[in-house]
């Protein structure tokens, strides 16, 4: 069997330019590989690691790393769904560069770039795990790793997008700083959603965590029994809740012992519908997904189990 081709994607900005501060030591520690090509993101262009992913796989690049965040990672992932909506039989090996490195934590990797370039490099492993897929409205679709939610989480995600310097200060504090910050003045909206064949459930969500990993936003412990290779999602809402109390029970959610709270229920399924139910006057619901907004509702949110190869 021929050695696979291998591309590195590296976005030297993630984790407040932590990626472009270690990759001599990756490059390094990624020797025993033998021979790879390197592309770099480039400032200012759309999701560019998505454009070089699907370039390489049409190149005939068989293994990816990626040294940046998870919203590089999940760029990367989208470059492999082709035309005809399969996705390219390519290796995904991860190294956690970014501010939040969320996804890390979900598969038990190090969160250490260099640490995890030295274990995939010597002794790295091929796991098969489930990723999500949203289909909207407009016949779009939009692949995800990790996690896919609606409500506050939109604005959170929309905050960090507009002030990327909290970012580059606060580190992995800053998804706390704009979580207090869109909590203390985010009303819930209307939304009706559906989970497999369930009856469908209508009222007020805060928030709602379409989950195949664990966690998101910084360390948030959103769904703390969701496993990434299950065939299914859990699905967490947050429900009706008071904004005081929204930022009394944050410390909750870091702690995964929000579930416990009246106003949040868990479900699991393969099969998310989400509308807005608030008339032809309520306001757009923004859908983030791995920590980049993608769209809006109506969605539907689907598992393809054991559909990528991760090296781990």
């Amino acid at each position: 069997m021929s050695a696979p081709r291998t591309l590195l994607v590296v976005n030297p900005a993630a984790g407040a330019g932590r990626a472009g501060r270690v990759l001599s030591r990756v490059l390094e520690e990624l020797k025993p590989w033998g021979e790879f090509e390197i592309a770099v993101t480039r400032a200012g262009e759309d999701r560019p690691a998505k454009r070089i992913v699907r370039e390489a796989v049409t190149n005939g690049i068989t293994r990816i790393a990626v040294l940046g965040g998870d919203g590089t990672a999940s760029q990367a992932l989208n470059g492999l769904l082709q035309a005809d909506r399969s996705i390219a039989p390519v290796q995904l090996a991860l190294l956690p560069a970014g501010t939040g490195r969320d996804l890390a934590r979900t598969i038990g990797a190090s969160r250490k770039p260099i640490e995890a370039a030295r274990h995939l490099a010597r002794s790295g492993t091929p796991r098969t795990i489930d990723i999500g897929e949203i289909q909207f409205a407009t016949e779009e679709r939009r692949l995800f790793l990790n996690i896919a939610s609606f409500g506050v989480t939109a604005r959170i995600a929309h905050a960090l997008e507009e002030f990327p310097q909290l970012k580059r200060h606060a580190g992995a504090l800053a998804f706390g700083l704009a979580t207090v910050r869109a909590g203390v003045s985010y009303a819930p909206d209307l939304v009706e959603a559906r989970v497999d064949e369930h009856a469908p459930e209508s009222g007020p969500v805060a928030a709602m965590a379409i989950a195949n990993g664990a966690w998101f936003g910084g360390g948030m412990h959103v769904a703390p029994t969701a496993r990434i290779d299950d065939g299914r999602f859990e699905v967490v809402r947050f429900g009706d809740i008071a904004r005081s109390d929204f930022v009394v029970s944050l410390p909750l959610l870091y702690k995964g012992t929000h579930y416990s709270h009246p106003k949040v229920t868990v479900s699991q399924g393969a099969n998310v519908f989400a509308a807005p139910a608030g008339g032809p006057d309520a306001r757009a619901v923004e859908i983030e997904a791995d920590g980049e907004i993608v769209g809006q509702l109506p969605a539907r949110f689907i598992v393809r189990p054991a559909a990528v190869t991760l090296l781990t």
